[in-house]
């Protein structure tokens, strides 16, 4: 792994390579479980919730029909396979990534550590385009399967709801402040 070594980046984050504090004479310093102070109190069951409320998005429930029909429970069987073994791999990826530099911005501030400053400040961009774009496909959706079950809504209610119940501070924090402990929302 020299060419690891070769190509590293050092910087304000990265003070040395790995093997770095064995070679290092030793100096007198604050000892911090790590770089960012990162509170690490999330428990197993809380990271399964998240990752399963992740993993099932909009897209199986509003598109998985069309593919149904048009190639059969094999091939859709196959493309989800296929599907998980990708994610899987990126998963561990990062998962690496992050056990070898625990940073406080996840895989943003990786891409600007591991690629450069630019590439990071990029993915920081596209990442946020994604999610403001994200907002209104899963209003869409929720109404394309409300209008599915049922002809009562009229289509514009849907998304004049989000609207309002998004704007408004008082309803969309309720369910946090009626709790003074975190852990209770997650039973």
């Amino acid at each position: 792994m020299s060419w690891f070594k070769d190509t590293e980046k050092t910087g304000e984050f990265v003070s040395a390579t790995p093997d770095a504090p064995f070679d290092a004479p030793y100096e007198e310093g604050e000892i911090v479980e790590n770089t960012d102070h990162l509170h690490r109190r999330l428990g197993n069951r809380q990271i399964q919730l998240m990752a399963i409320g992740g993993t099932i998005g909009t897209a199986l429930f509003v598109s998985i029909g069309g593919g149904l029909y048009k190639g059969g429970p094999g091939s859709l069987f196959l493309a989800y396979t296929i599907y998980a073994c990708f994610l899987g791999l990126v998963n561990n990826c990062i998962a690496e990534m992050t056990i070898a530099y625990p940073v406080s911005g996840g895989f943003i501030r990786l891409a600007g550590h591991f690629v450069d400053d630019a590439f990071g400040f990029m993915a920081g961009y596209n990442f946020f385009i994604y999610e403001a774009l994200l907002i209104p496909f899963e209003i869409t959706a929720l109404s394309t399967v409300l209008d599915f079950w049922s002809d009562d809504i009229p289509p514009w209610a849907i998304p004049l709801a989000c609207i309002v119940c998004l704007s408004n501070p008082k309803c969309s924090t309720e369910g946090f402040r009626l709790t003074h402990n975190p852990d209770s929302l997650w039973v």
